[in-house]
């Protein structure tokens, strides 16, 4: 009897030791040529990157109004339209493709998006604005940061700045140069401390 239950446990830890070895990591066959800890361009997706690390490799995705720069290996703004081009070139590729009547309702829709981008960029009406109060006395104070925009840098504000939208990702300002940058693998940007620490114990920044 005792010898059965040794049988049961030896036979149990067996199968799960082979259902583990049987689950395996993503694999990524643009890894195969390149050296591990490296960062490479994701080939269907501009703003997307592979890092290459054995078993440890992952694909993520930049921040908006950012691409990866394979060259230096990060993510980038897209001043230049970089990322910007190579979808312009697949809409011009798809409406030639599109019949007559396909291609008015595109139209339509592009013209309708544009009017209404037109009337929410257009500034407000100046109206008379209230008299000024005394401020709270416990505010909750989060570091200034444009709403769904990246800070501005000064030649002489050096400091961070916490990404508004994906808190493993924070700014940097430098000399008045505005950098992104991405903390480790399961870390986010602590915006009170200004660091990166493990996910769970980061005060992610959230608008």
């Amino acid at each position: 009897m005792c010898q059965l239950q040794e049988y049961a446990k030896l036979l149990c830890l067996l199968l799960v030791a082979g259902i583990v070895n049987t689950q395996q990591a993503d694999e990524f066959p643009q890894c195969n040529n390149v050296a591990m800890d490296t960062f490479i361009v994701a080939i269907d997706d501009c703003t997307s990157y592979i890092y290459c690390n054995g078993e440890n490799s992952f694909r993520d995705t930049c921040p908006e109004q950012t691409y990866f720069d394979g060259n230096s290996q990060e993510c980038a703004f897209d001043d230049a339209g970089i990322c910007l081009l190579s979808t312009e070139t697949t809409t011009i590729e798809t409406t030639n493709i599109l019949g007559e009547e396909e291609r008015k309702e595109v139209e339509e829709v592009e013209q309708e998006e544009v009017a209404t981008t037109t009337a929410a960029t257009e500034p407000p009406a100046a109206t008379e604005s209230p008299p000024a109060t005394a401020p709270p006395a416990a505010v909750d104070v989060k570091p200034a940061s444009p709403a769904g925009g990246r800070p501005h840098c000064d030649a002489i504000g050096d400091g961070y700045h916490p990404h508004p939208d994906r808190c493993e990702y924070y700014y940097s300002c430098l000399g008045g140069y505005l950098t992104i940058v991405r903390c480790p693998f399961k870390f986010g940007w602590d915006y009170a401390e200004e660091r990166c620490k493990p996910m769970a114990e980061a005060q992610c920044f959230s608008l």
